[in-house]
């Protein structure tokens, strides 16, 4: 029976072997840690540790840089999907009469585009109701 070894899975990656994949100089790993508080690292004995989880965020983050996008786009598409849910859940405990269209929103609309221009339709409609009901007072 063979003995598998470690060392070719690793639970955490040094900052060296994290820059060697990446292709990227410790220096710039540092600024991406600043903009990006997901990839805080783990100090194991006064040094950095990157668990899988992390690396695989760093990958996705060079890949979008490598595409064009700024570190705050890259951010913004990294973690959009994220906070559009928080966004959702919380219109809909404000708004309980608004759940279904809340929820046809997003799972329809593929496009941020075609998103941005169904809210801004329902939002002229609400303000329209608002007027009409300011009028009537």
């Amino acid at each position: 029976m063979k003995r598998v070894n470690k060392r070719h899975d690793p639970l955490y990656f040094s900052v060296k072997e994290v820059c060697k994949l990446l292709q990227i100089k410790p220096h710039i790993l540092d600024y991406w840690e600043k903009r990006f508080p997901e990839i805080k690292p783990h100090k194991i004995a006064k040094r950095n540790f990157y668990k899988k989880e992390q690396l695989e965020l760093l990958f996705q983050i060079k890949k979008l840089l490598d595409e064009g996008y700024t570190l705050e786009g890259a951010r913004r598409k990294l973690f959009s999907a994220a906070s559009n849910i928080e966004k959702v859940s919380t219109a809909q405990a404000l708004f309980p009469e608004l759940k279904t269209t809340s929820k046809a929103l997003s799972k329809n609309v593929a496009s941020s585009s075609d998103r941005e221009k169904k809210l801004k339709k329902i939002l002229d409609e609400l303000l329209q109701e608002l007027k009409e009901i300011y009028h009537s007072l």
